[in-house]
């Protein structure tokens, strides 16, 4: 385990007790961990998480229950950072403990950074699963003979310029897109009966489907659609470019002799996100995507707490 999320233990160990009475060593690593989900940057968070150790120490406390750290982490964070970061330390905390599974679903064209967002996201938000719907491609392709679905066997963004196919991008990659997201979604509902938080990302999220898919689980997850782009043309090509640099497994040289062809699926993502309600966001810029994020999921829990309000 990292040093920095490892429980440190001091000469007397601070107990947090949870809502079950449970208790474990205050950690700073932990703590700074929950603070990234506000959005905050990383240095000040782990700042901040010495700070409320060293408050606690100071305070001469030995023992705390999780309601109370939660207010003086609120506390300092309002001093540190701003009423709104304090705000949304106590929302993702409540949210937490609803036992309510998050989906995070990051659609987006090749090359504009949704394998490298989720990752951040996944660190910040302290979600440990990421689910790539190319990898769930390639276990489709292993069972499903090209003969019987072609599309599935070429890359997205070259279905248009397959001669066997004789068909346009616009019409093979949705098709391409239902069988890859029909498998997604049965993967999603498995990790949400489980209880299980993930974040979902590829080409092939159809803006919308999950969402539908999970209307009705009983689990009540919270699911956040979300499409990532690039509207800088210049900019898609330098991010394929650097990609067939440094990840030359992944062919960015192959990407970029199709850029109009990923550009024209980017233009398609973006009227089925318009469709289906389903919100852009620039990955050119994407410091504030925690905070977004962060701030959607309290917004569907607090339209719940509403609904169920108006049921009474």
């Amino acid at each position: 385990m990292p040093t920095d999320l490892a429980f440190r233990h001091l000469h007397d160990p601070i107990q947090v007790r949870d809502h079950a009475g449970v208790g474990l060593p205050f950690s700073k690593g932990l703590m700074a961990t929950s603070i990234l989900a506000t959005g905050i940057e990383t240095d000040r968070a782990y700042a901040i998480a010495t700070e409320i150790q060293n408050t606690l120490v100071e305070r001469k406390i030995k023992h705390i229950a999780s309601d109370e750290l939660d207010d003086l982490a609120a506390e300092i964070l309002t001093r540190r950072a701003g009423a709104s970061y304090a705000q949304r330390y106590r929302s993702w905390k409540h949210v937490s403990r609803t036992g309510r599974p998050v989906i995070i679903a990051l659609g987006g064209a090749p090359g504009v950074g949704k394998s490298t967002i989720a990752t951040r996201l996944a660190v910040r938000l302290g979600i440990t699963r990421i689910v790539t719907t190319d990898t769930i491609r390639e276990v489709l392709r292993t069972v499903i003979p090209k003969a019987v679905l072609p599309e599935l066997h070429v890359s997205s963004y070259e279905a248009d310029s397959d001669a066997s196919l004789g068909q346009k991008v616009e019409s093979s990659f949705p098709r391409q897109a239902l069988a890859v997201g029909a498998a997604t979604a049965a993967l999603s509902r498995r990790l949400v009966s489980e209880r299980r938080s993930a974040i979902i990302e590829g080409v092939h999220l159809l803006p919308g489907a999950l969402t539908r898919e999970l209307s009705d689980h009983e689990m009540r997850p919270i699911v956040i659609e979300l499409l990532l782009i690039l509207d800088d043309e210049s900019l898609h090509e330098s991010h394929l470019n650097q990609r067939s640099v440094h990840e030359p497994t992944r062919k960015g040289q192959r990407h970029l002799r199709h850029l109009s062809t990923i550009r024209t699926l980017q233009t398609m993502l973006r009227s089925l996100a318009s469709e289906a309600k389903v919100a852009e966001f620039n990955a050119a810029a994407p410091q504030t995507l925690t905070q977004f994020i962060v701030d959607q999921v309290v917004v569907q829990v607090g339209a719940d707490a509403a609904v169920k309000e108006l049921v009474r």
